[in-house]
């Protein structure tokens, strides 16, 4: 999977279903990511971390309370950073694309 290819998918499928909504894109960003198969399935979220620069993701979740929560599994802990990251990439498509709508 390339990460910026389905940033910018996810990202332009949100914007058209809130009418270009800051805001509410944002709000969609994290249910689309929460659901997206890196965020469920554990050989997924392990292998999108092992392919990916997961940076953003990790520290994101550092400024929200830490990566890891008691009781973890590997496999739950890749998928919270693999979820993470993928937010992060699509938040920031969403900023680029309600700038390019403001700027047009």
């Amino acid at each position: 999977m390339n990460i910026y290819k389905e940033a910018e998918t996810i990202a332009k499928e949100i914007m058209q279903e809130c009418n270009g909504d800051r805001d509410t894109a944002f709000d969609l960003a994290h249910e689309h990511c929460d659901g997206h198969e890196i965020a469920i399935y554990y050989y997924k979220g392990i292998k999108f971390c092992a392919e990916h620069d997961t940076s953003d993701g990790e520290q994101w979740l550092e400024d929200c309370g830490g990566i890891v929560q008691t009781g973890d599994s590997f496999g739950q802990i890749a998928c919270r950073i693999a979820f993470a990251t993928l937010l992060c990439a699509v938040q920031s498509e969403i900023d680029e694309l309600a700038e390019a709508a403001q700027a047009a």
